[in-house]
């Protein structure tokens, strides 16, 4: 076990050279393409999975809204296993676990069966590879990081492009059960993508290290009670508990925790109820794909206006903030197509821009030694208001018989952010001026 744990260390210690920096990249974007690709073929399946397991809406977006609650509640223990594996190994497990989990789906015959095939699998594989690999394209790009990001997250605007026409192919073709094992075969690439990182020698801020042999305890046994002091602070340490108390991780939290929300919600809903305005299957994956090229743009324009200081990522924030919780509320009163389709191109342009802007703004306020923890936090926080809200908006559906309630839900949610950033902006802009007065 132990020449295994060497080998391990020998292929993350590796610098972070150029061949690290993209193999990197490349992992983020293929697990955010995968993502997109679960997510998006899941909400064209509504309808049909409604009908075939004679179930409800609201059944349905609750389980895939557990997908996110179980990557949130593993994605804490990815340092402990990036430590123990090392990033490597861990994501291309991830990966498998992923694809196998997808493949399973497709036998399901009940919604019980698909709760059992999404929870553990996807929340293991999304939520702890997700951490490590953002940890590992922060420490790649000291400069740059802006776009950096943006170029990796282009794989979930290309999913949501690619994905919702051929998901259709795949379902005309073959059946939501045909369709369903071709996306768990796409989803092995990540296992690929884990593999070339093990072999540049990503870096990672967390590694295993071996207890020497001689620990001591058994020769000192009053030494007892201070190891297990000092287990328990390395405990802390591991899971990064004082953040809990720090309010500018709360205020990170909050702004990506409501903008993954809002947007996860649309993702699953959208379809239907652009069917319920009059829109068919086809016009929606239509708006979806022209949303998907604004949401691929303004990912790769943000990190060109962050990294040259033509706008700071505060004020970009905020513009991004308020135009996509007005177009949420404005969804389901549009019953015409260039409307529709001008809503979809604006929400999914800043959701684009945001999912870059939040990676950005956690690093900025915290620093990049605490964002295994800031991630795996955020992860955490965002999974309990998915799992606690998550049926809400199918609710409000069956309640209500209209998607118009649940979508200012949605936008409500998306404007929430609005407050920590100004007090984020405020305490910036305080600490400036107290180390100017030092100076």
């Amino acid at each position: 076990m132990s020449a295994i744990r060497q080998r391990v260390m020998a292929s993350s210690a590796g610098g972070s050279d150029g061949r690290a920096r993209w193999f990197a990249l490349l992992a983020m974007w293929t697990r955010l393409f995968i993502w997109s690709a679960i997510f998006k073929t899941i909400g064209m399946m509504l309808p049909l999975l409604q009908d075939q397991f004679n179930t409800t809406a609201w059944i349905l977006g609750w389980i895939t809204s557990t997908i996110g609650t179980a990557s949130g509640l593993f994605a804490i223990t990815s340092r402990l296993m990036g430590r123990w594996l090392g990033p490597g190994y861990v994501i291309m497990t991830c990966g498998a676990m992923i694809g196998v989990s997808v493949i399973t789906a497709s036998f399901a015959t009940s919604p019980v069966h698909l709760t059992c095939a999404f929870i553990l699998p996807l929340g293991i594989g999304f939520g702890i590879s997700g951490v490590l690999i953002k940890e590992a394209i922060a420490r790649c790009f000291t400069t740059n990081y802006a776009t950096a990001t943006g170029i990796a997250r282009t794989g979930d605007s290309i999913g949501l492009l690619m994905c919702a026409p051929i998901v259709q192919v795949f379902i005309d073709t073959y059946g939501w059960r045909g369709a369903m094992l071709l996306v768990g075969a796409i989803s092995m690439h990540l296992l690929v993508c884990g593999a070339l990182m093990l072999r540049a020698g990503a870096p990672s801020a967390s590694r295993y290290q071996k207890l020497p042999a001689d620990d001591g305890i058994s020769e000192h046994p009053s030494q007892l009670p201070s190891r297990c002091t000092a287990f328990y602070k390395n405990l802390l340490q591991i899971f990064d508990i004082r953040l809990l108390s720090d309010f500018r991780y709360w205020s990170v939290a909050i702004i990506s925790c409501c903008t993954k929300y809002a947007f996860e919600m649309w993702v699953i809903y959208f379809v239907s109820q652009a069917q319920s305005n009059g829109f068919s299957l086809q016009d929606a994956a239509t708006f979806v794909t022209v949303g998907g090229v604004g949401g691929l743009i303004a990912k790769l324009v943000q990190g060109f206006f962050l990294d040259r200081g033509v706008i700071s990522s505060f004020h970009l924030t905020a513009i991004a903030v308020a135009i996509c919780s007005a177009s949420y509320c404005a969804t389901p009163w549009l019953t015409s197509y260039w409307p529709m389709m001008t809503s979809s191109l604006l929400i999914l342009t800043s959701s684009g821009a945001l999912s870059c802007l939040q990676d950005v703004l956690s690093k900025q306020v915290l620093g990049v030694d605490l964002l295994v923890g800031t991630f795996g936090w955020t992860s955490f926080t965002g999974a309990i208001l998915v799992f606690s809200l998550g049926y809400l908006p199918g609710w409000l559906f069956d309640t209500t018989g209209s998607y118009t309630t649940a979508f200012v839900f949605i936008g409500s949610m998306q404007f929430l952010p609005m407050f920590p950033l100004l007090i984020l902006r405020y305490y910036r802009c305080f600490e400036a001026d107290a180390q100017g007065q030092l100076q």
